[in-house]
């Protein structure tokens, strides 16, 4: 606690003691709700007439109980209803900060102000991410916004930018489940290498609604990557070398995750002119297995026929036969380099949760099963869906399905798992 919050805490202690006290009496084993409560009553804080240094101090006190109660609620198969509630929070959290930016803020009150605003959007925008789901629109803008409100900028709010533009340019939406939260675990210790300056590297584009340009462009900031590059290629070729992992990391991502996100990290955050996305033809079928579990069945199941009969055996098309896992026909709508949109109609059984791990496989080139994952998806009729899914490489894909089982042991070990949907999906 600095000088400037002891101070506050004597003037507001009845404040922040009745707040305190509240949130204590929240209930714990229900995140959900708890969080729900909590935006109920920034929204009303919010409607309040105070004075901006007891509304900075209050915010502080629930960002620390947000933070708490979303780590609690996090966990896979769940990102959508996190989301949710998330980003009504934050966004309540964050415009509450922005209410407090008046002129006659000191600058210890004005850091603070911009830092809590920056980490509420941050959260908004990380679980929107994490969710595979649009970001607000504007949100970017009011980050570089808030930034440039800061004036002289400290350390520590520089740290925090720069870490939210790295979020912004891993190029989130093509990252495998679980892969946003180990990228910003691998964020937090290597990202303060990264500087921001008045040359090289990524542009920033105050006025748009985008993290940074890696385009040769005139702009009043730039972000240089270059040793925070050194660092992913020193983690990753310690990886290589059977090295232990930094010890925030070993508690929270595996070798094999950390060292396809440091090649895909050392990818995107290399300045330069990113390759277009091809198109694809708008046709054609793919087919889609529950699981990797049953991805792994029936792999194992090819090797010995030699492939697929066609598109009217038994187990194809009534979902499931003599022990054969379920299986059905989608159809191309759209697709780029990373990515399907798929739709199906007349759809037997329930579809594939958002989140959740799939086999994808092209029926007409008797390929091989692909590791995949849900994004989203729709409902546009009865029993006729539209989804999203990320598709992995072919080396990915065997590296995915040698992680499964690890994780489905340590979602099963723990009291606080998720549901079984979710549990055999990453089996």
């Amino acid at each position: 606690m600095d000088a400037n919050e002891g101070r506050q805490g004597r003037w507001l202690s009845w404040r922040e003691r009745r707040l305190r006290a509240w949130i204590d009496a929240l209930p714990a084993a229900e995140p959900g709700r708890a969080l729900a409560l909590l935006a109920q009553s920034v929204r009303a804080l919010n409607t309040t007439l105070l004075d901006p240094a007891t509304r900075i101090a209050l915010l502080r006190q629930y960002l620390r109980s947000a933070n708490d109660f979303a780590a609690a609620l996090t966990r896979p198969g769940g990102e959508r209803a996190s989301a949710g509630l998330a980003t009504m929070l934050y966004s309540e959290i964050a415009q509450g900060f922005q209410m407090a930016l008046v002129p006659e803020l000191t600058p210890d009150e004005r850091r603070m102000a911009v830092a809590g605003a920056m980490e509420g959007l941050s959260e908004v925008l990380r679980a929107a991410y994490r969710a595979y789901v649009p970001a607000p629109p504007g949100l970017w803008r009011r980050i570089h916004t808030l930034f440039d409100a800061a004036g002289t900028a400290t350390l520590d709010l520089e740290h925090l930018y720069v870490r939210v533009l790295l979020m912004g340019l891993s190029d989130p939406y093509a990252l495998p489940e679980g892969g946003l939260d180990a990228v910003c675990e691998i964020i937090l210790e290597v990202g303060d290498r990264a500087v921001l300056g008045e040359g090289a590297g990524f542009a920033i584009m105050p006025e748009a609604d985008r993290p940074a340009d890696p385009a040769a462009r005139e702009a009043p900031l730039y972000l240089d990557t270059t040793a925070v590059l050194s660092e992913l290629a020193r983690l990753r070729d310690g990886i290589r070398a059977r090295r232990p992992l930094p010890p925030r990391l070993a508690a929270r991502v595996l070798p094999d995750l950390a060292l396809r996100l440091c090649a895909k990290l050392g990818e995107t955050w290399q300045p330069g002119t990113r390759p277009r996305a091809p198109r694809v033809r708008l046709r054609g079928e793919r087919l889609v297995c529950l699981g990797l579990a049953n991805v792994r069945r029936l792999r194992a199941s090819e090797r010995s026929e030699q492939g697929l009969s066609g598109l009217d055996t038994p187990w194809v098309a009534l979902g499931g036969a003599a022990g054969r896992p379920r299986v059905t026909t989608w159809t191309i709508h759209d697709a780029g380099r990373s990515g399907l949109w798929l739709r199906c109609m007349d759809l037997e059984g329930a579809p594939p949760a958002p989140g959740t791990w799939i086999g994808i496989k092209d029926p007409s080139q008797n390929g091989r099963w692909l590791a995949a994952t849900v994004r989203w998806l729709k409902r546009t009729r009865p029993r006729e869906y539209a989804m999203g899914v990320a598709v992995l490489g072919e080396a990915q894909t065997e590296a995915v399905l040698r992680i499964a089982p690890r994780r489905a042991a340590f979602a099963a070990s723990s009291a606080s798992g998720p549901p079984p949907q979710a549990r055999v999906a990453l089996s």
